[in-house]
């Protein structure tokens, strides 16, 4: 380790998680390791998630499926985002799956040979196609000679709209069985979806935060990240002292000083300012200014060099640091930057210690 912070990872935690939706929904579990994993990364989740019987997995792009493919990841892997039109050779020759961007794209791509899975836009507005061009789309992949493998679509708020959610469901529903067509993966559930919404016509569900622990609804998932970061020096300020850039934090004299290398280009935004992180047996405040690489935490007692300090983990919820920062847990997590080192844990004992600079 080249810099005392780090995640700390349990993997028995991802496991259950896994566990959790598959026997709750009894459906096809499609891994999504997007984002490097959420920033756990991804192909140390996906030889986890193969331990629970997980065989399909979805990333974002091109680039984030052929890295897994390096990494020797052989299973199924679906394209959720866009794809170069010029790429499908390089899609056929990996063995991997793609969606209908836009019925444009449908048209425009060479599609013989292409795994496809028919993207129906049922009120997401980002990408997919109108369910009233389904039907013709469908007839374009099969004159193209695409390998039709799936049809799915995406909630935009089962968050915290429950009945706009199953307005949508009804619409993917609808169009689906009119279509009349066997697909082999039909999937519309992601994390929250997955545990509010009734897919009946669904056999696969998309996991990606649930694996890590987290969803808006109360459930038996276990968080299985954590970010650490270590007393670099403590000190005792005197009255009127000021702290880090700025000199936003003014001393009145009392507790300790902390300073830990940790800050904003590890993922810590400087809005946490002014935030309480877990001090071992206390939990303190962060002051002053975050800095690019370290940021000062104020305690009641001291804490010597070396002291453990959570960022994130069982006495400070990402949850709540995210509602907090007006933002979501995702993009804590996908921030937190190749800079922390990833340690994994099983059965409570350190396995792995990856730094994914090296």
């Amino acid at each position: 380790m080249y810099r005392n912070s780090y995640l700390e990872i349990d993997l028995d935690k991802l496991k259950a998680n896994a566990e959790y939706f598959s026997a709750r929904n009894h459906k096809k579990l499609i891994g999504v390791i997007k984002a490097n994993g959420y920033g756990m990364i991804d192909y140390m989740e996906a030889q986890t998630l193969k331990e629970a019987g997980v065989d399909f997995f979805a990333v974002s792009s091109l680039d984030e499926a052929l890295h897994l493919r390096k990494k020797g990841l052989q299973d199924h892997l679906l394209i959720l985002g866009q794809v170069p039109e010029e790429a499908m050779d390089l899609i056929k020759e990996n063995d991997l799956s793609i969606v209908t961007v836009s019925k444009d794209f449908v048209n425009d791509c060479d599609l013989k040979g292409v795994k496809v899975h028919l993207k129906l836009d049922t009120g997401m507005n980002r990408i997919g196609v109108d369910p009233e061009d389904a039907a013709e789309v469908l007839n374009t992949l099969k004159d193209k000679g695409a390998i039709i493998e799936g049809v799915m679509s995406h909630f935009s708020s089962a968050d915290d709209d429950e009945e706009y959610s199953k307005a949508q469901y009804l619409i993917f529903k609808k169009t689906v069985e009119s279509l009349d067509y066997p697909f082999p993966y039909i999937h519309m559930s992601a994390t929250d979806a997955a545990i509010i919404v009734d897919d009946d016509i669904c056999n696969a569900q998309r996991i990606g935060l649930g694996l890590l622990g987290l969803s808006s609804y109360h459930t038996g998932l276990k968080p299985c990240i954590k970010v650490f970061s270590e007393v670099t020096m403590s000190k005792k300020l005197k009255p009127g002292e000021t702290v880090s850039y700025g000199r936003h934090y003014t001393s009145d004299g009392s507790g300790y000083l902390l300073t830990v290398p940790i800050g904003y280009a590890d993922g810590i935004y400087r809005m946490n300012t002014g935030k309480k992180v877990y001090c071992e047996n206390e939990y303190g405040t962060i002051v002053g200014s975050v800095c690019m690489d370290q940021m000062m935490i104020l305690c009641e007692n001291d804490h010597p060099s070396g002291s453990k300090i959570e960022i994130f983990g069982d006495h400070v919820s990402v949850e709540e640091r995210a509602k907090q920062l007006g933002t979501i847990s995702y993009e804590l997590y996908t921030s937190l930057s190749d800079r922390l080192e990833r340690r994994f844990y099983k059965n409570g004992q350190l396995i792995k210690r990856i730094d994914p600079r090296f």
